[in-house]
């Protein structure tokens, strides 16, 4: 049997229950989903998967070798780092598509994104930018007609860092655009799908889903799953916004602290999901957990502080500031996207 797994697009094996793509030998001949994508997809139920990206990349380099039209999806409120690895893994033509709009303040237009995306030194073979919400299916009509100039051949494949949507948007084209009536694993945790994953969508169009990227320098990678839930928005974010003083500081949930060393007083906007409580502390003092670690940034007024897989917090003057998070966890500055 060579019979691959709907879900997560691993082979289905009944020889190793500890292995992925075990389903019980009584069911096999009949089974669309592994056991562990089956009990995902009906309870909730996650079972990690131990890798460290490594295999994922090889299936990145093979894709270089076809001349297949490559969909990159980049989570709106955390694409810097995507940008690295379309320049270093993709050759292919890419059509950039931004995910999640429907978690960005709808006051923020969709040009002033794109404007801001394009800014980025990226390399020549981004054919287009589409900025999507598979929730609310904001252009993804848009998007379909897009592949269907762009395509080369009726193979598509879709790409990305983890967590970024590609599994819920292959899912809404099922719907919108598919007689199929299979469903593609989803999860807000990392390694739900495993293997390439191709999935008819029509006798024009084969979306292939591959395994997302792996950001070891991301805060997913340091919290539990029910902390995952509170930092993954699911509706549109309210900004928050503090005046604060040279010598206060602010604390991010358990995730962070910041204190703020030198400047005037100052403006912090942080986009965050709204499930995240955040509390201001006129002091500095003793506020340096021995389990945290410490990075100073100077910041120039209107740049963004970001927080790998977290926030983006909008600082509106010049400033000094000192960040404590986990070990490992990617905090750097940009321009302000908003």
């Amino acid at each position: 049997m060579n019979r691959k797994c709907l879900g997560c697009g691993v082979l289905l094996q009944c020889e190793d229950k500890d292995k992925i793509g075990y389903v019980n030998s009584e069911i096999i001949n009949n089974a669309d989903y592994c056991e562990r994508c089956f009990r995902l997809i009906n309870y909730g139920e996650y079972k990690n998967v131990e890798t460290d990206g490594n295999e994922y990349i090889e299936i990145y380099k093979n894709i270089n070798k076809t001349n297949d039209l490559v969909l990159f999806l980049v989570d709106i409120l955390n694409f810097d780092s995507s940008i690295e690895m379309i320049n270093k893994y993709i050759d292919n033509k890419i059509i950039l598509v931004i995910t999640k709009f429907d978690i960005i303040p709808k006051s923020v237009k969709e040009e002033k994104i794109k404007k801001y995306i394009k800014s980025y030194n990226f390399k020549s073979n981004i054919i287009d930018i589409v900025i999507v919400s598979s929730k609310t299916n904001y252009n993804m009509d848009l998007l379909y007609n897009k592949i269907n100039e762009y395509k080369t051949s009726n193979k598509v494949y879709i790409t990305g860092n983890t967590n970024v949507g590609k599994s819920t948007l292959i899912n809404k084209f099922i719907k919108n655009y598919s007689n199929n009536d299979i469903k593609v694993t989803t999860s807000i945790l990392p390694s739900t799908t495993i293997n390439l994953n191709e999935i008819k969508i029509n006798d024009e169009l084969f979306l292939i889903d591959t395994p997302g990227f792996l950001q070891k320098d991301n805060i997913f990678n340091f919290v539990s799953f029910e902390k995952l839930k509170k930092i993954m928005p699911n509706r549109e974010i309210r900004p928050k916004t503090y005046q604060i003083s040279e010598g206060s500081s602010l604390i991010v949930d358990d995730l962070l602290r910041i204190e703020y060393v030198k400047g005037d007083k100052n403006s912090f906007t942080f986009y965050i999901s709204n499930d995240i409580i955040i509390d201001r502390i006129n002091t500095m003092t003793n506020l340096r957990g021995k389990d945290l670690q410490l990075q100073e940034i100077d910041v120039s007024s209107y740049e963004d502080v970001v927080v790998n897989g977290l926030c983006f917090i909008k600082i509106t003057k010049n400033a000094k500031i000192r960040i404590y998070c986990n070990k490992g966890i990617k905090v750097y500055k940009r321009k302000s996207l908003i």
